[in-house]
This record gives C-alpha cells, sequence and structure tokens, in this order.
C-alpha cells in the first residue's frame, strides 16, 4: 500500500468545496492543528511540531477546487502561501494542498520554538495574523475518522490496515502513522532519507509502555513518521487505548483492536462481542441503545456550600452505520479494560462520534416499566429521553423525594423498556434487573486532582461479577473554549481503578470560577454487553443498559 496515500486518506484530504472565493477577497485563518491529531490550540499537545504536517482551516485560503502539490513540496502553490514568524525571524511553509477552506502545509525544521504568526496570502491579498504555538516535538496520531479519534491508522508489516474485523495479535509488530515526533535532519520538502531521530518516543497500548523498534521519517513522504512497535503481551480489545509521548509531549490518544491468537475478531465485556463483528451486515450495522441511569451530583460552592441532587433518566438511540463506517467509529464508546479514552474539544464539550451515522425509527415513544409503575420516553429527533424522576438536598428548605413532583423512579428491580415500533425498527421488549445500589467510596476524600500524578477511585456494592465500572473526567478553558474529556474502564470486580498520569496531563488546568472549581469527575457502574441484550426487527444488536453514577466539581492542578 502506498504509504503517502494512507497519509492523506487519514488526514481527511478528501473534502467538499465551496465555490472560488470572491475576487480581492482576504483570507481569513480560523484555527491552526495539527494534521493527525486536531488538538484546539491552547489544550496539552496542541503545538505544532517542527517538521510536521499541519492544517489550516478558514475562509478564502485558495482556490475552490482542491490543488495538491509534488516533490519538492512548493512554498507557494495555486497563489497559496504561507508565512510564519517567530522570534523575530520569518520562514515560509512548504504547502501539501490548497483549498478554500483547508490549506495542508509542512512547518519548517529550522523554524525556532515558542509562541508564533501566521499570515496566509492568496492571490495577493493577506490574511489578519494568527498566533498559534511551536514545540520542537509534538506529536500526532493519524485516525481513521480523520479527526483525531477513535481507531488509529495501523498497519501490519504487509501495510494491511488493522482494525476491528482484522486485529493486531499480542506480539505482532505494527506500524503506527504519525507526524511531529522529531525535526527532519534534511530538506522538508523533498522526499526523506531514513533516519533515526536522537529522541526517546515512548508508547503507550493500554496504559503499558510497548517495545519500540523504529521511530523516524516514513521513507515515501515528508513529514510523515512511522513507529513501529510491538503490541504488549497481555492487552486485548476493541478499544485498546494508543498514545505516544515525543520529547515530554504527548499525542492524541486514539486505539487500537487486539485479539487473541486464534480469534478473528476483537471483543470486549463492554462492547461488541466477536460474534457481533463476525456477522456484520454487507448492507450496513445497525444497533439500538437503551441507558437507565441515576446520577447523583455534588456541586460545591462558597455561597451555597455542597448541593446534591438525584436525577433518574432514560435515554435510547437507534442508529445504522454505513457499510465501512462502523471500523473507524468509536463503537459502544467504552474504552477497552484497561484503556482509557480521551477526547478535546473546541467549543462546548461533546465526545460524539465523528464517523457519520444514521437514526433510526422505532415509533414515537418507549414505555419503562418498573416496580415503581410507568414512566415514557419520547423521541425528540434522533434521541429518545425523558426524566423519570428527580431529588435535591442541601438548598435552604431542600425538596426531599423528588422536585416538581416526581420521586426517584430507578429504584433495585427488574425493568422492562418495550417499544410498538416505527418505520425502521418493529415492536420489541428489552428486560433488564437494577442491582443493589453502587457507592463511591472515597469520593468524600478526592477533592482535587493532580494531573502529574495517578489518581485511584474506589467503590462498593452493585452487582461486581456482571458489571464494570468507568472513571470520567472534564477540563476546560474559555478562552478560546475548549477542553478535554477521559473515560477509563475496568471491571467492577477489582474495587478500583487507576487513571495513569500520562491520561491526566492531557487535560488543561481547571479553572475557577468565583471560588468554585469547574472541573468534573465521574464514576458509574454497568452491566457487561451480554448481560443486557435484546432482539427487534430492523436491528443487529440490542443492548439494555443501567448505571448509578456519581459526578462532582473540583479542580485539575
Amino acid at each position: 500500500m502506498n504509504h503517502f496515500k494512507i497519509a492523506l486518506a487519514s488526514a481527511g484530504l478528501l473534502l467538499a468545496h465551496a465555490a472560488s472565493a470572491p475576487m480581492l477577497a482576504a483570507p481569513s485563518i480560523g484555527r491552526i492543528v495539527n494534521n493527525a491529531s486536531y488538538t484546539p490550540d491552547g489544550l496539552p499537545g496542541s503545538g505544532i511540531g517542527l517538521g510536521s504536517i499541519f492544517a489550516v482551516f478558514g475562509s478564502e485560503l485558495g482556490p475552490g477546487q482542491l490543488t495538491q502539490s509534488d516533490y519538492p513540496l512548493p512554498t507557494t502553490l495555486a497563489g497559496t502561501s504561507l508565512r510564519i514568524s517567530v522570534g523575530g525571524a520569518e520562514v515560509s511553509a512548504f504547502i501539501i494542498y490548497t483549498s478554500a477552506t483547508q490549506v495542508a502545509a509542512i512547518l519548517p525544521s529550522n523554524a525556532s520554538p515558542g509562541r508564533a504568526l501566521a499570515r496566509l496570502t492568496y492571490n495577493g491579498q493577506t490574511s489578519e495574523p494568527f498566533a498559534f504555538e511551536i514545540v520542537r516535538n509534538g506529536p500526532g496520531l493519524f485516525t481513521l475518522n480523520s479527526a483525531g479519534s477513535g481507531p488509529a491508522v495501523l498497519t501490519d508489516a504487509n501495510f494491511s490496515v488493522i482494525t476491528l474485523t482484522n486485529p493486531a495479535r499480542p506480539g505482532q509488530t505494527v506500524i503506527a502513522w504519525a507526524t511531529g515526533i522529531s525535526p527532519a535532519n534534511g530538506p522538508d520538502n523533498e522526499r526523506p532519507a531514513v533516519f533515526d531521530p536522537p529522541i526517546t518516543v515512548e508508547v503507550f497500548v493500554g496504559g503499558q509502555l510497548a517495545n519500540v523498534r523504529f521511530r523516524g521519517r516514513a521513507p515515501c513522504c515528508a513529514g510523515l513518521d512511522q513507529i513501529v512497535f510491538d503490541i504488549p503481551a497481555n492487552v486485548s480489545g476493541c478499544s485498546v487505548s494508543l498514545a505516544v509521548r515525543a520529547g515530554g509531549n504527548t499525542s492524541n490518544f486514539s486505539s487500537i483492536a487486539v485479539a487473541p491468537q486464534g480469534q478473528t475478531t476483537c471483543s470486549d465485556p463492554n462492547g461488541f462481542s466477536s460474534s457481533d463483528l463476525n456477522n456484520v451486515p454487507a448492507g450496513g450495522f445497525r444497533m439500538g441503545v437503551i441507558t437507565l441511569q441515576r446520577s447523583t451530583a455534588k456541586i460545591t460552592a462558597p455561597v451555597v456550600g455542597t448541593v446534591e441532587s438525584q436525577t433518574d433518566i432514560g435515554a435510547a438511540t437507534f442508529t445504522r452505520f454505513e457499510p465501512g463506517f462502523l471500523v473507524r467509529s468509536r463503537g459502544l464508546g467504552d474504552a477497552s479494560f484497561g484503556s482509557c479514552a480521551v477526547y478535546s474539544f473546541q467549543g462546548e464539550a461533546s465526545t460524539a462520534d465523528p464517523v457519520p451515522i444514521t437514526f433510526l425509527d422505532a415509533g414515537a415513544q418507549l414505555t419503562i416499566t418498573g416496580p415503581g409503575g410507568s414512566r415514557t420516553m419520547t423521541r425528540q429527533q434522533e434521541v429518545y429521553s425523558g426524566q423519570l424522576g428527580m431529588g435535591i438536598t442541601g438548598l435552604p428548605g431542600g425538596i426531599p423525594g423528588g422536585g416538581a413532583g416526581q420521586p426517584l423512579f430507578l429504584n433495585a428491580g427488574d425493568y422492562s423498556v418495550a417499544g410498538a415500533g416505527g418505520r425502521d425498527v418493529g415492536a420489541f421488549t428489552a428486560r433488564i434487573r437494577i442491582p443493589q445500589r453502587f457507592n463511591w467510596t472515597n469520593q468524600d476524600a478526592t477533592t482535587r486532582v493532580q494531573r502529574s500524578q495517578d489518581l485511584t477511585l474506589t467503590w462498593e456494592g452493585g452487582d461486581p461479577p456482571n458489571e464494570y465500572v468507568t472513571v470520567s473526567g472534564s477540563s476546560s478553558r474559555s478562552n478560546p473554549r475548549g477542553g478535554v474529556t477521559f473515560y477509563c474502564t475496568g471491571p467492577a470486580s477489582a474495587g478500583r481503578l487507576v487513571v495513569p498520569s500520562v491520561v491526566l496531563s492531557a487535560l488543561p488546568p481547571s479553572e475557577n470560577i468565583q471560588g468554585t472549581p469547574t472541573g468534573t469527575l465521574l464514576i458509574y457502574n454497568a452491566p457487561t454487553s451480554l448481560n443486557g441484550r435484546f432482539s427487534a426487527p430492523g436491528i443487529d444488536l440490542g443492548v439494555i443498559t443501567y448505571g448509578t453514577s456519581f459526578v462532582k466539581n473540583l479542580p485539575y492542578e
């Protein structure tokens, strides 16, 4: 397989473009990001590495139709050029391709690290300067969804792509495709010679350090790095975490599918089974997920003290992945046991899967029946949802039992969710048993998160042999608005989960607004996916799940 084609496909070069820019319209830069990770500026890992491929997004950046260069890469292509000033010096970026809304370029290896200004010129018109950070080493892993998250672009020794249905094996040597590992030791605009940069590169697979055999430029392509490493012996799952650290900077977190020897596809206790993936229909994969969850939130602020609320909610989605999209997606959304998923966001917090999906119609509403009677979830656009109960304590004259006359509903017992069916999904009944209370035992002792240290959370209760536990946290900043969310999972029977510092260091320090910390930390339990299966006409996989979550606000330092 042509290495350059892999890199281009992963970087999202197949774009739909707007019409040509009006004459004399000035270019405008909206953001500059690593062309593999897409980490927003200002977040950990967002710096553009020397000699790396980066992307410029905006308007009127170039011609209406994408124009791609050949070697040697030029500093001006189809009227587009890009000047970078830092430390009192200026350099010209080498243009890989240009279009009206996106330009890809290589940052010269002889630029100086520091806060830089970019000015893009198209057809004689120059943009306002745009600030971004240059670092010596700024690793980014290419991913199959071309958005910097989910399955990484990985190949075996024969350059076959690793996917859910073509997983890696423990002990196997694989190749990760990246950019920003190190400056080049030759011209940045030519195909590079193979070289071994004098830098330590660490590869974390499922939280474990992998044996690295090679890290350096791919001989095919300027700015493109290869990292050759061995899969650790004791990892498996469809969403095993993968991250790279070079020169003290950590890449985006992606994932890799790993299956034991003799198993043709990957599998997870909290995700897809091997049977699910061995029977993916040629016309696309259809899935229904129903969640019944009790959330306990503790918010601490100087004026009101600690306010605790309990909310029972129901939610459901019915979706279809088009052929080929499932292997690029985040699957059921959880990391494999022992792994952590890390997602950066810009603007409002969102961890939505960037892979396009089609929402299915399962009728106007779903009915939940349990020991406390019946409730409904109504369809609101694509998602079915309903608030099933609510209670608030800690306020003066608090509201015990429930707000708005709606007592808590999701107590221990047997529950069913029934749908009459709709245009895409037929009638069904899904059943689940909610066990006795799950509890976060060191919640009161967890008052802050040191991002440079591992974080341990403990719990008790629930149904440990048949559950898993997820620890999640989020930290953001307001100017420019963006942040990072992580999810780590493990078996409930362990009673504890350790979030490694390499994950926590990917979060920015949280802000403090009028004495109130804005970071959040959450823990919840859920049944393993094999314990909540249901069938319905029109879907290939149905999963019903429950959870008891606890969330609190605290600072990330």
